[in-house]
């Protein structure tokens, strides 16, 4: 199965296009008035919504399959997650899954982007079911995963925490956002403050502010963990070999 798909998504995945020309001074400080401006300087495979054709790999009735529709409790729904649902079943938050799938193809698109330009990608999670899970996969990726207690600062205070300035992470992929005292992760406002673009997958209790791309969905379950990170390894791993 695995294989199958690897081919599959193989298939689709082109070389990065020339660096487009850099843009001069004035043309910054144009942008910032006028960011339409920058237009022309932006490779032409930024304008492909969905570069790597996921639109006929990520279907509906996988991630039903997968329990991506199951939220929490009706009464720990954060109101800021009302728009991702279809309903509630028997207490429990049921997420529209055509909302999922859009929101879930687009993170992958943005993924597989970076990762086609030697990004550096880290992947994040609380969750102690799957954190092995989640190492597995980052490190078949050729990126690298953060697993166990956030110290504050990792980001934000570099040199003080390491004696020195180092890269920064170019994207971080959040596989829940909620710590286990239910308070969102701290790396994402440090990200924010970094200007860090973030994946996030939110279940129907967390709060989404500050993520830059939001996969809504069931972040609980081993088996929706396992099929997202399925498609998060596909978008980076191929690239990855193929830059």
């Amino acid at each position: 199965f695995t294989v199958y798909y690897c081919a599959q998504f193989s298939a689709r995945l082109l070389q990065a296009t020339p660096r487009s020309i850099v843009p001069d001074k004035e043309t910054l400080q144009k942008a910032s008035v006028r960011p339409a401006v920058l237009s022309e300087y932006i490779s032409q495979d930024l304008h492909d919504e969905d570069k790597f054709k996921l639109e006929s790999l990520v279907t509906v009735s996988d991630m039903f399959n997968a329990r991506l529709h199951l939220g929490h409790k009706i009464g720990t729904l954060n109101n800021n997650m009302k728009w991702a649902l279809y309903g509630e079943r028997l207490g429990v938050c049921v997420f529209d899954l055509d909302i999922a799938r859009t929101h879930l193809i687009r993170a992958l698109n943005f993924i597989g982007h970076i990762a086609m330009r030697g990004g550096m990608i880290l992947f994040i999670t609380t969750n102690r079911e799957t954190m092995f899970s989640v190492e597995k996969v980052a490190e078949e990726c050729g990126q690298y995963s953060h697993v166990r207690r956030w110290q504050d600062g990792t980001l934000t205070n570099t040199r003080q925490l390491f004696g020195a300035n180092i890269r920064l992470p170019d994207a971080i992929i959040f596989m829940n956002t909620l710590t286990s005292v239910s308070e969102n992760h701290p790396a994402i406002i440090e990200a924010a403050k970094m200007t860090i673009p973030t994946v996030g997958v939110v279940d129907s209790n967390s709060d989404p502010a500050y993520l830059t791309y939001l996969v809504p969905a069931n972040d609980d379950s081993p088996q929706s963990v396992e099929y997202l990170l399925r498609y998060v390894g596909f978008s980076c791993f191929d690239t990855f070999f193929h830059r």
